[in-house]
């Protein structure tokens, strides 16, 4: 027991005298036993003195069933009994064996002290129902209290130093077990670092193979080299771009391949340049091109090798032929900017060709006013000379780019924007919903025309491309001015009175560092070939140039503003044009319906319409013209004279929705476009009545008259809803676009 020896007793035994005999042998408590024991001592001898102040605790059981359910009682308190002095014969219950046996049963430790009187059982019986254990003492009967004491002390001191031993032995087992675990443990680790090991030789061999395949497979020309540069590695690809002869590849001597490499190149010199440069500098990344003398063009990158150690083991180069790519590319940045300017030139065309019409109209209207032998004949038949050469300049439009010089005037932004408003929706398409908002009493500016609409223009093909799935494309105008205080935005501005033009889309927007860099020359975000990236940097140039400024407000998925402030100017009085007399063209008196988006167009031909007896009903576009039937009675319309391409809704709509309500109405189409172009692009049907624009007023007048008086007009083929071409003969006769 930690806390002391066991010096509990049990006596078993069914004459309770003994009990009390025990009890005074073994655990005197009063002078009389003192005096007992004195006397004992005098007669058999002298006690030690660790037998006499030994005290024992004495517990007792008058039958052998009791007995065991004290030796079970005792177990379970955690105090379990040293020894037991078990009587043989204990009628008519166990007898001192099958007691043991029991006793045993539940505590093999406990010492037994079996007393007996006489042989109950032999010896061998006993030990063989008993066993040979050494836990076992007969003590005969009668026996003396100093046979007691010897036992009681002796049996308990050996079941003392069985505990200890087993104690001692359960913490040897304990460490052994504790050691194995430790070594079983360490020679697990072992066998996983072997296992480990066995792995990362495998792996690494699977890896060499794989890289060794990678190389090899690569389409890319691969060179690894050491600390020093001599060759560790390199692919067929490399040899394959630099013509190595392989024989020169095999060979170990690295000078001989790279004489061959140098004298490949088109620039030897700047080639070792920086190859030596890269072997001095170990941490340097670099990416250039380089060119072989036969013109192929290869993309070199090289970087360091460097291990997880941060150590530097070498460095790798890859060559990659871009030759083609370098030619899809040129060829793909001609292709667009072609397309770029064919766009611009087929909508600058239309545009002109319309001013070009109205020039004609009036110079021919203005000879018919004018008395024979009239001074100013001469000049108003050299303008029309003058528009009609200029009309043949639209076709050189559709290949070149129209170089603008600096010729600042007066202009209204509002007017600059409605002049252009037909162009945008040709550039923008059917996908951005367009929107034009001018400010009332804007006030004008002083800048080159032509270079306002190029910066317009190019803002609004910027909106488009950052709106490749549609969106909504906003220009606005307004009178803005600025106080020395808020200039303090804008260093560039100076204090005044200045007109804003904002160009406002839905598009992708711009990150902080695109707008940091956007009106760099030649930077684009767009891909190769996709942009120049000049055409911010030419409006930025153009307003700067005229004035102005530039303020750009952009978030990421949130679209862009950009804003043009140009200063502002007195606008010039304009001169009143005089009226015009008919001259003498082919007259009529049906009602025609005049669609054209160009009001200086729209104004010329409904003027001369109605001086030749026509009823001239004129709308913008075709939703307007649409709507003059539900506002007015207009009863029946003779002759539907619009363009082909307008805002809102095409000629051709219309012409099929005015069809539907008049069914005998005859159609007269005019365009810039030529008649094959407009058809290519599926916007009329092949054989269509077009009067192509410029066109001068007689032509107009001739072939309104030809198209009303054209037999067989009143019985329309109800499969053809637009009528046959007819070909105008006339003297101008300019394709447009």
């Amino acid at each position: 027991m930690p806390g002391g020896k066991n010096r509990r007793v049990l006596v078993i035994d069914d004459n309770r005298s003994i009990h009390n005999d025990f009890r005074k042998i073994l655990s005197p408590a009063t002078a009389a036993v003192a005096a007992l024991v004195a006397a004992e001592t005098e007669v058999f001898g002298r006690l030690t003195d660790a037998v006499r102040q030994t005290q024992f605790e004495v517990d007792s059981a008058c039958q052998g069933q009791d007995g065991v359910m004290l030796v079970k009682k005792s177990l379970e308190e955690g105090r379990p009994y040293a020894m037991a002095f078990v009587d043989m014969r204990m009628p008519p219950g166990w007898d001192g064996v099958e007691t043991t046996q029991n006793i045993w049963g539940l505590d093999p430790g406990v010492q037994v002290v079996l007393c007996t009187a006489y042989a109950d059982y032999s010896w061998d019986e006993m030990f063989a129902k008993i066993g040979n254990c050494d836990g076992l003492v007969i003590l005969k009967k009668p026996f003396d209290a100093v046979e007691v004491l010897q036992l009681a002390h002796a049996l308990t001191e050996k079941w003392w130093l069985h505990q200890q031993s087993r104690r001692k032995m359960d913490e040897l087992e304990s460490r052994v077990a504790e050691r194995t675990r430790e070594l079983q443990q360490t020679n697990h680790t072992l066998q996983t670092e072997v296992v480990e090991h066995t792995r990362a030789e495998e792996e690494l061999r699977w890896k060499t193979a794989f890289l060794e395949a990678q190389v090899n497979s690569s389409i890319d020309g691969i060179l690894v080299v050491d600390q020093e540069g001599k060759k560790i590695l390199q692919n067929q690809k490399l040899a394959d771009l630099m013509k190595i002869p392989q024989h020169i590849a095999d060979d170990k001597d690295d000078e001989t391949q790279h004489r061959w490499v140098t004298g490949m190149t088109k620039n030897p010199g700047q080639f070792i340049e920086k190859v030596v440069y890269l072997n001095s500098h170990p941490n340097e990344i670099s990416r250039d091109e380089i060119e072989l003398k036969d013109g192929t063009i290869l993309d070199r990158y090289s970087s360091p090798v460097v291990g997880k150690d941060g150590k530097h083991y070498g460095r790798i180069w890859t060559f990659r032929d871009i030759t083609g790519r370098r030619r899809l590319e040129t060829q793909l940045f001609q292709s667009q900017k072609m397309e770029t300017v064919g766009k611009l030139a087929g909508g600058i065309a239309h545009e002109f060709n319309s001013i070009l019409t109205a020039i004609l109209g009036q110079s021919e209207l203005l000879l018919g006013d004018l008395p024979a032998g009239s001074p100013l004949a001469k000049n108003a038949t050299e303008i029309s000379k003058a528009a009609g050469r200029a009309a043949t300049l639209t076709r050189q439009l559709l290949a070149y780019g129209r170089k603008q010089f600096l010729q600042p005037e007066t202009l209204d932004l509002n007017h600059v924007l409605a002049s252009m408003e037909g162009m945008f929706h040709h550039l923008m398409g059917g996908d951005v919903d367009l929107r034009i908002v001018p400010a009332a009493g804007l006030k004008a500016v002083k800048a080159d025309a032509g270079q306002i609409e190029q910066v317009i223009m190019n803002m609004a093909i910027n909106a488009r491309d950052a709106m490749p799935n549609g969106g909504k494309l906003t220009l606005e105008t307004a009178n803005v001015s600025f106080d020395q205080e808020s200039v303090g935005r804008y260093p560039e501005l100076k204090p005044g009175d200045y007109v804003m033009l904002a160009i406002t889309d839905t598009g992708t927007g711009m990150s902080e560092e695109v707008k940091a860099r956007m009106f760099e020359p030649f930077f684009s975000t767009k891909a190769v070939g996709q942009g120049t990236g000049l055409g911010l940097s030419t409006c930025y140039g153009i307003t700067k140039q005229s004035g102005g400024h530039i303020s750009v407000y952009s978030e990421l998925a949130r679209g862009a503003t950009f804003k043009v402030y140009l200063p502002q100017v007195e606008q010039q009085t304009k001169i009143p044009s005089r009226r015009l007399d008919t001259p003498d063209l082919p007259r009529g008196t049906e009602t025609i319906l005049l669609v054209e988006d160009d009001p200086a167009l729209r104004e010329m031909a409904a003027t001369l319409l109605r001086r030749l007896g026509y009823t001239v009903l004129a709308a913008a576009n075709g939703i307007e013209a649409l709507s003059l039937k539900q506002q007015r009675d207009i009863g029946h319309i003779d002759l539907l004279f619009t363009d082909v391409v307008m805002p809102h809704m095409s000629g051709k709509e219309l012409a099929d929705r005015v069809r539907a309500l008049y069914p005998h109405t005859r159609i007269l189409f005019t365009s810039a476009y030529t008649e094959n172009a407009i058809v290519h692009q599926g916007v009329l049907n092949k054989g269509v009545t077009l009067l192509q624009k410029p066109f001068t007023p007689s032509a107009l007048a001739h072939t309104v008259r030809e198209v009303l008086d054209q037999l067989n007009a009143s019985k329309p083929d109800a499969a053809q809803r637009t009528f046959g071409f007819t070909s105008i003969s006339d003297e101008v006769k300019t394709p447009g676009n």
